[in-house]
């Protein structure tokens, strides 16, 4: 019986948009379990929700039974039938229940009652009129199967609102807009592979003709990798604010990172501060090196800094230099690029179909003399054609910075930034 009732319990409660909340969610349960022909027939003949408040539980539905002219009344947590419920979190009443109450139970039902304790904060009791369920064991798997199967709904509720918050905390990271710096086109694609992802990029006004440009990569996914991200884009704010030197800001995130607590957990990031000159100071903390491709068919990695964030709470991190000249371009990129993995083509050593380094510097040198938007987003669209238009095995994000020759130079306004293919 438990295994098939769980199975029309769970189906039935699928029916249930919990989009508005875990209380209106809980309004909703209630009608239908009262309503559905397959809960009538397990003697269930009306419904009731009650909300704690701090001395007691108010009845705030009620259906069939005395209806909903009984809403706003309480009961106090003081009653010894509720203190059970508390207790054992499931509980059937009826006149032979310790503590029993005839004169105030007369005001809510006229039949015996079974109770389910569920969420917390506030706290809310669901109580059922039974009449002819049978024996009492019946009773209790029907009352552990609605209760198991509200508290799936209740955590499934509570894991949307998280992926929810972690999304609204990513999509406030990135800028709006790109800042302005003469000379220079500069566009940043990002694509998640869950709902909510681990990569982020920041671009912000250093001082008067300087920005300084961050593309970072959290380990994981989720809430846990979205709030870790936001600690690096608001900890290198803050290094830029204080004119911090930029090896210096990444040691203190590295400690910060390593204090968290979550020492499961790391980030990769490369930040660097681009002048209108060209120069161009970074450090990379364990980063995929980003590429600079110039006209003549060089390609230069950017290696210099240290370990990933976290691990290591002393770590050393050195700074180097580079000069972007016209016509160069630089394309700062996550692991989710390159390692864009195909079911086609020829495999590594190791049995992998991989986009690769080789693959992302054989278009981009195709394209150098694009704008700096056309190449974001033709890597983007690369990689997802690569992998066969499915989804993401992990983030991807991509940053490219075009230094223009001299009589190409845009207006000094910022170009606002891309979403990339597929997005949601």
């Amino acid at each position: 019986m438990g295994k098939k009732l769980f199975r029309n319990v769970e189906m039935l409660l699928a029916e249930i948009d919990a989009s508005e909340g875990n209380e209106k969610m809980l309004e909703d349960i209630v009608h239908l379990l009262v309503e559905s022909d397959d809960m009538v027939a397990l003697g269930i003949v009306s419904g009731r929700l009650y909300r704690e408040r701090e001395n007691d539980y108010e009845l705030i539905v009620s259906v069939s039974g005395h209806g909903p002219g009984i809403t706003g009344k309480t009961v106090s947590k003081d009653y010894k039938v509720v203190r059970e419920i508390e207790r054992h979190r499931l509980y059937v009443i009826s006149p032979q229940t310790p503590g029993f109450d005839a004169e105030l139970e007369a005001q809510f039902s006229d039949v015996d009652s079974a109770a389910i304790l569920v969420g917390r904060d506030p706290a809310y009791i669901l109580s059922l009129g039974i009449r002819h369920h049978g024996s009492e064991d019946d009773l209790l798997v029907l009352l552990e199967t609605l209760r198991a199967a509200v508290g799936m709904k209740l955590r499934e509720q509570a894991l949307a609102s998280q992926m929810k918050q972690a999304a609204a905390i990513q999509a406030s990271l990135l800028p709006a807009r790109i800042p302005a710096l003469e000379g220079f086109e500069i566009v940043a694609v990002t694509q998640a592979a869950e709902e909510v992802g681990g990569d982020v990029y920041d671009i912000q006004k250093v001082e008067e003709g300087v920005l300084g440009i961050m593309v970072a990569d959290a380990s994981g996914h989720g809430l846990p990798a979205a709030l870790q991200a936001r600690d690096v884009v608001i900890g290198m704010r803050v290094g830029q604010t204080e004119n911090e030197k930029i090896t210096a800001a990444v040691r203190r995130m590295n400690r910060v990172i390593h204090s968290s607590g979550l020492t499961s957990r790391f980030i990769s990031m490369f930040y660097g501060e681009l002048e209108d000159t060209g120069n161009f100071t970074y450090v990379n903390g364990g980063h995929c090196p980003p590429l600079v491709l110039t006209p003549g068919g060089d390609v230069f990695e950017l290696k210099t800094g240290g370990p990933v964030l976290g691990p290591l709470p002393d770590a050393v991190y050195r700074r180097n230099y580079v000069n972007l000249r016209p016509g160069e371009v630089m394309v700062i990129f996550t692991d989710g690029v390159t390692e864009r993995e195909s079911s086609e083509g020829p495999a590594d050593e190791d049995g992998r179909r991989e986009f690769g380094r080789e693959g992302l510097i054989d278009l981009v040198e195709g394209m150098l003399e694009k704008s700096a938007e056309d190449i974001a987003c033709a890597i983007m669209a690369k990689v997802m054609e690569f992998g066969e238009q499915k989804p993401l095995q992990d983030d991807a994000t991509v940053l490219v910075i075009k230094r223009l020759p001299a009589e190409s130079y845009p207006p000094a306004e910022g170009l606002v930034r891309v979403a990339g293919p597929n997005r949601r």
